[in-house]
């Protein structure tokens, strides 16, 4: 009978299913990808698994797959490729070995962390001799508005229980050859642009101040010139001549980091955040804030980084 906690269990799962990827196990035809250690390279998509003991009579193993992804980093969700949770797989073992077990018995319940969980065995989902673990996690997906978040079931994890036919597995694997090509994940590298915008949105809530440029209050083209000063580049002090430090840019080439222009003749300045909005010292009523890309009459913009 197995008595572990469920902590070693359910520590593959990540705190946010991504959308980018698969949530659950993919197929994968012809292949051993998520019950043999080491990398698989499969419909031009490479996976990675790795397998240990869970008890004494029973193994699992952990399969990730090359994906990408929706992650949060200094504060705001940005798309990157890497290693992504794609199932956890127990082999075949003895179904009396999993007595009291909830990856292996039919029902619901809530995790140490205030999840939902669910396990449904011998159904048509699992087939015979097998249950499958759900759990409710927040789905990040990429759409024109920007990333939206949701609950919903996913695949955690597969219990199989051996059979006549497919006897209990109670060693790990031995590993599949070494493959040649396979990616490695890299650090998330923010743009000279995301920088700029980081360090603006770092000051909303701060006071406006006429012909102030930080560190505590700011005007419109102070602002933007203490946020790009903070990556080594200077901006002349007023939003007219602002405009004159870059490359114009159509409206429809926004990235984030370019400074956007109001009014005619231009009087005020921002930074373009992303997603159809900017961050600006205002006035001395709102302070530093983030508004729609539209919300004052549009001038034009300026790419100061290249």
């Amino acid at each position: 009978m197995l008595k572990k906690t469920l902590h070693l269990a359910l520590a593959t799962v990540t705190g946010a299913v991504l959308a980018l990827a698969p949530s659950g196990p993919a197929q994968a035809a012809d292949t051993d990808v998520y019950t043999v250690p080491g990398h698989h390279l499969v419909n031009g998509r490479y996976w990675q698994t790795e397998c240990e003991k869970y008890s004494s009579t029973v193994v699992r193993c952990s399969t990730e797959i090359w994906a990408k992804k929706v992650v949060q980093h200094n504060g705001r969700y940005v798309s990157h490729e890497g290693w992504v949770f794609n199932n956890l797989t127990y082999l075949p073992s003895n179904r009396g070995d999993w007595t009291g077990n909830p990856l292996a018995t039919p029902g619901t319940w809530k995790g140490d962390d205030g999840r939902s969980w669910r396990t449904e065995c011998d159904t048509d989902a699992t087939g015979r001799n097998g249950c499958r673990t759900y759990v409710v996690t927040t789905a990040l997906s990429q759409t024109y508005d920007g990333i939206v978040s949701s609950k919903t079931w996913a695949v955690n994890n597969i219990v199989q229980f051996a059979t006549s036919t497919k006897p209990a597995v109670t060693t790990i694997p031995a590993a599949a050859p070494a493959l040649s090509g396979v990616p490695v994940e890299q650090p998330i590298r923010s743009s000279i642009g995301q920088q700029v915008v980081d360090y603006a949105l770092s000051k909303v809530g701060s006071r406006y101040v006429y012909a102030t440029a930080g560190p505590s209050t700011f005007d419109c083209s102070g602002l933007t010139s203490w946020a790009y000063r903070q990556v080594g580049i200077d901006l002349p002090r007023s939003s007219r001549t602002q405009y004159s430090a870059g490359t114009r840019i159509s409206k429809s080439q926004l990235q984030p980091g370019d400074l956007v222009f109001y009014y005619s003749p231009i009087s005020h300045v921002g930074i373009y955040v992303g997603n159809g909005k900017i961050v600006d010292a205002a006035n001395p009523r709102t302070g530093v804030r983030t508004a729609s890309l539209d919300s004052m009459p549009y001038a034009g913009a300026v790419r100061v980084t290249g």
